[in-house]
């Protein structure tokens, strides 16, 4: 027991420090991408990011934030199931609860993962003449992060909270 207490306090540690440096450190990126970041429009043509049209700069900026903000949430939402852990409450109603609350942040973070790519080549095609649709492939890939690779992490951790929900709920109902 003292074990499972040492190590959730670690990892409440952990995530916690996690979280505020992606809190922390999205803003300086953002920026940094804005003014000094290339976009790579279609083969051999690279602009950037400063001299393409508001929507698209707006869009992508406005989903990455959010991105980072639902990860951030769903860290501090993990540092609530380690609490849960460090006190002994394995199985209990709420951390059945926070466990399916970060199954919902994690789709919802798959989902801006997938959506962030799409709009931002949508919000492209429509402001920029320069784009090359046909070279959407490069836009889904070469954004930080993968965000394509990203989402799909995102789905199946969704997934597994979703099946260890189940049993901690099915162990809450035994005990």
């Amino acid at each position: 027991m003292n074990r499972v207490a040492r190590l959730s306090s670690v990892l409440r540690l952990t995530v916690t420090a996690l979280a505020w440096l992606i809190l922390l450190a999205t803003i300086p990126f953002l920026i940094w991408v804005v003014l000094y970041g290339k976009a790579d429009l279609s083969d051999g043509v690279n602009a950037p990011v400063s001299s393409l049209p508001l929507l698209p700069v707006v869009l992508f900026v406005a989903l990455y934030a959010l991105r980072s903000l639902l990860m951030v949430v769903a860290l501090f939402s993990l540092r609530r199931i380690l609490i849960h852990f460090g006190h002994g409450q394995f199985f209990t109603r709420n951390c059945v609860i926070v466990f399916r609350q970060i199954g919902l942040q994690l789709v919802m973070l798959a989902t801006v993962d997938v959506l962030t790519p799409v709009i931002t080549a949508l919000a492209l095609w429509l402001t920029e003449p320069r784009f090359d649709a046909s070279d959407i492939w490069i836009l889904l890939t070469d954004l930080p992060f993968m965000p394509l690779v990203g989402g799909l992490f995102a789905l199946i951790m969704a997934h597994v909270l979703g099946q260890a929900a189940d049993l901690a709920e099915d162990a809450a109902l035994t005990v």
